[in-house]
């Protein structure tokens, strides 16, 4: 018997998360753009204050050689205190407000509690857990994922600079899952029913996606910082006073880890989505025997599961290797992701075969 009202409760949850997520991403990237425009300004005045030196050097200069004091109208030194219209020439004394990214963090924290709240009351409307097809996996995925990035935030708030392409990942799914498989809460189909390991199997493939996912995302973040690395880096060989690469969006890099931090934490987060993948071909080999008779029968589910899991045994594999690691490394692990992704959708959706749950 289905709760209609706790799965209405359910739904506005999910909407309201979703405008929350909103929020948050505009929040985390004015954040983004705003630590832009300062450094931009910071180059500018630095330029602007070599300038007002190499005058006040010149005036000084000139003025020595008719025994002239450089000084102003006051007899105060011309090199001492501020030059009119740079920076640093007034004194702040407005009481620091809230910053765009502890505001959008906190709007975040609300989302994934209006999230999770979503995803209970759907499993208790429904009196199972809520990842029985497509719709409820991608929220129940999407919700570790923030969770997982929330809790990692407190720890070390440098992390919190990626929450742009955190947030906006999750975004992006729930919507899709909004629009195209939602499904009304519903019992499970009788093949589901009565067997414990779609606790077991299905959430530790959940957790599995969504490390994927995240994994995908820093691996993004990675190659983009080496490519705007070596930019920088080539500009400063040919001379640059001020290299800089990519414009705004090079400024957008410079507040994110260097290439070669991204790297190491891509490799952590694939070393577990890998053990999490290694499990669900287990436990999805032992719930085949109980439900079917038989380990493995070359479904297309299973056959994906297992070419995501060479694959990413490929990348852990290359990034033990030298000639293999940065960005070819990381090369290996968004096609697993991709993998992942066709697994999720055109072999749910397209492709028939005994694991068709999408409900859809």
């Amino acid at each position: 018997m289905i709760d209609q009202q706790l799965a209405e409760i359910s739904n506005f949850a999910i909407v309201i998360s979703v405008v929350l997520y909103v929020l948050a991403l505009i929040g985390f990237g004015a954040d983004l753009a705003s630590t832009s425009q300062r450094r931009a300004d910071e180059r500018l005045a630095q330029q602007e204050r070599a300038v007002a030196k190499a005058t006040v050097g010149a005036v000084t200069g000139g003025t020595s050689a008719t025994g002239t004091s450089a000084t102003g109208s006051a007899g105060s030194p011309a090199g001492s205190g501020s030059v009119a219209g740079l920076p640093g020439s007034e004194t702040s004394t407005a009481p620091r407000s809230m910053s765009a990214q502890n505001f959008a963090f906190l709007l975040t924290s609300a989302a994934a509690v209006l999230h999770v709240l979503g995803m209970v009351t759907r499993g208790i409307a429904t009196a199972r857990v809520p990842w029985a097809n497509m719709y409820e996996f991608a929220l129940s995925s999407t919700a570790v994922l923030i969770v997982g990035f929330l809790l990692f935030s407190l720890k070390r708030k440098e992390l919190r600079v990626l929450g742009t392409f955190v947030v906006g990942l999750v975004l992006l799914t729930v919507l899709i899952a909004q629009t195209f498989w939602i499904v009304p809460a519903a019992q499970l189909t009788p093949s589901l029913q009565n067997s414990y390991w779609i606790v077991i199997h299905i959430g530790v493939a959940i957790l599995a996606t969504a490390l994927s996912g995240l994994g995908a995302m820093v691996a993004v973040l990675q190659l983009l910082q080496a490519r705007h690395e070596q930019g920088t880096l080539a500009q400063a060989k040919a001379g640059a006073e001020h290299p800089e690469h990519w414009g705004r969006f090079g400024h957008v890099l410079d507040r994110l880890p260097s290439s070669s931090v991204l790297e190491g934490l891509s490799f952590r987060i694939h070393s577990v989505a890998f053990v999490c993948w290694t499990f669900t071909l287990i436990f999805g080999a032992i719930w085949a025997r109980e439900a079917w008779g038989r380990f493995w029968g070359w479904d297309p589910k299973e056959v994906w599961t297992f070419i995501i899991w060479v694959i990413y045994a490929a990348y852990l594999h290359a990034r033990a290797t030298g000639g293999f690691r940065g960005s070819r490394a990381a090369g290996i692990a968004l096609l697993g992701f991709v993998a992942v992704v066709f697994n999720y959708t055109i072999v749910n959706t397209v492709i028939n075969g005994l694991h068709s749950y999408s409900g859809m």
